[in-house]
């Protein structure tokens, strides 16, 4: 990372010495809006509690500067907000470009357009008021049945993740936002969900060098400013299992943050945990002790801490001389820092509105990854490109474990002339009424990292749609996933499967014009083990 300038310097030691301890470790602190009477709520918290920190979930842009601009009007110091714009700014700031998945950015494998949704992130992000985003993801998705990484990640080729998570990172400092890589020491590799349980990177430390390892490293190297540490734990590095045989996650691990990644990986950047609500955590050790055990073990950051409980813990655990004080102080001097690389100490809590011309320049680039993620995982039946008659009737059916609909595939075939029914399959007779009245069938999967499933396989009572073999008895059923490219290792005599990496509509109107040849299906997939070998 570039060092600060002798302004930023001058502007961080002045702040840190006039802060109290309690206020240094109210700097650490970093709570949500997760309704807009949070803010209220937050308000009153910062009368006794200076947090460093916000994250927020999508809005309209005027809805993040209102409630923001509310919190930064109140606070001496600025505060640093956070959001996920994992994949560009759509997501999380309404009526913006939508990207697609981080996936699709990895089939498209251009450093050119990875390097605008980083700048689409930035310009967009910093207009709401928004200066940090916990993107891009760098883990390493080695396992299929991996419910974090899937579509979230930039594929399973360490070199290609690296190169690709450096363009994403340059797009976002250059234009000012703060990138940062997650999740460390790296996701992926295992079937298990941070939300739920500790999850483990099972590499031997020389493998984990060539794989998350080489990861990270390359995001770092691009000069990442800062990482989050994940409920990962790495037994290679931190062996130690508790009473129960269960092993310490990174986010309360001194081996992991301090000697693995400060003193032996040299990062001197920010480190945030992820979210210390989350079952890898909060069902290892109790509330109070992960509450302590982060700020201890390196992370400088605490998100989603209960208030006013962990400013009160934290503050009586210096006291008591478990937690020294020089560990809050560097963790609140990395913060300083952070915000004066940021520049938020000159005011500028908001950026510039982007211009047409690059509001123009970022949907392009959505729709451009979207239609160069296209990937052909098999099609024994040739049927791609299809041909039917003008006027043709069809059916589309969406599977999906969140509820999400497909809306834009509808539009897309109504605008070339077709007669669309479409139905949420839910049972196994849903296709059957439709067999001899259409001319196609399109059967669109609709699965991704799901914390509330656990899972991104396709589950749940749709899946006996498959019992009767219905795409055996209609001469053109096309199988498209527009989230999880695995399919074919659940559903392995499908004839035919497109990838699409993403559900953004830009993936679905890329996915129409494959289907009938408009456009080429030249990506290269991210991922291998699309099939089961046995």
């Amino acid at each position: 990372m570039k060092p600060l300038n002798r302004e930023q310097l001058s502007w961080v030691d002045e702040t840190l010495s006039s802060l109290s301890l309690e206020q240094r470790v109210a700097q650490l602190l970093q709570p949500k809006i997760d309704r807009p009477s949070d803010v209220d709520f937050l308000l009153k918290t910062m009368e006794k509690i200076p947090f460093g920190g916000l994250f927020v979930w999508g809005a309209p842009r005027e809805a993040h500067l209102e409630r923001i601009g509310r919190l930064q009007a109140a606070s001496r110091i600025p505060i640093v907000v956070a959001a996920d714009l994992e994949n560009g700014p759509g997501y999380i700031v309404h009526d913006t470009a939508r990207f697609p998945d981080t996936l699709a950015v990895g089939a498209a494998d251009s450093e050119e357009l990875a390097y605008t949704m980083g700048k689409a992130a930035a310009l967009d992000g910093r207009a709401s008021g928004i200066h940090w985003t916990f993107a891009p993801v760098v883990d390493v998705n080695v396992n299929p049945d991996n419910p974090i990484a899937n579509t979230r990640c930039l594929g399973d080729n360490p070199e290609r993740i690296g190169k690709l998570a450096a363009a994403i990172i340059r797009g976002m400092q250059d234009h000012g936002l703060a990138a940062c890589a997650k999740h460390f020491p790296g996701d992926g590799l295992d079937d298990l969900d941070q939300h739920i349980s500790t999850s483990v990177n099972p590499l031997s430390l020389e493998e984990w060098k060539t794989v998350s390892g080489r990861a990270f490293n390359s995001a770092f190297a691009a000069g990442a400013w800062s990482t989050m540490v994940g409920h990962i734990a790495f037994p290679a590095w931190d062996p130690e299992k508790d009473g129960r045989g269960a092993l310490r996650p990174a986010t309360v691990s001194r081996r992991i943050v301090t000697d693995l990644l400060r003193k032996e990986m040299k990062f001197g950047g920010l480190a945030v945990t992820d979210d210390m609500n989350m079952g890898g955590v909060a069902g290892y050790i109790n509330l109070r002790d992960r509450t302590v055990g982060c700020i201890k073990a390196g992370c400088d950051m605490y998100l989603f801490p209960p208030m006013p409980y962990a400013y009160d813990t934290l503050v009586a655990a210096v006291r008591s001389g478990e937690l020294s004080e020089e560990r809050v102080t560097d963790a609140a001097r990395r913060v300083l820092e952070f915000k004066a690389r940021l520049n938020l100490h000159t005011g500028q809590v908001v950026g510039r509105t982007p211009s047409a011309a690059e509001a123009a320049e970022f949907e392009d680039a959505a729709q451009h990854i979207a239609e160069r993620a296209l990937v052909c995982a098999r099609d024994t039946n040739k049927l791609l490109p299809l041909r039917l008659p003008p006027g043709a009737r069809v059916l589309t059916v969406t599977l999906t474990n969140d509820g999400l609909e497909l809306a834009e595939i509808d539009k897309e075939l109504a605008a070339r002339g077709y007669q669309v029914t479409h139905i949420v399959a839910d049972n196994y007779g849903c296709v059957d009424r439709f067999i001899r009245e259409v001319d196609a069938i399109f059967i669109n999967f609709m699965f991704k990292a799901n914390w509330a499933v656990g899972s991104v396989r396709s589950i749940g009572p749709h899946n006996r749609m498959y019992m009767n073999g219905f795409y055996m008895e209609h001469p053109r059923v096309v199988f498209t996933s527009f989230g999880s490219p695995y399919h074919l290792r659940q559903f392995g005599s499908l004839p035919n499967l497109l990838n699409t990496h993403s559900s953004s509509p830009g993936s679905q109107r890329a996915a129409v014009a494959a289907w009938f040849g408009e456009i080429p299906i030249a990506g290269k997939s991210p991922v291998g083990n699309l099939e089961r070998t046995f």
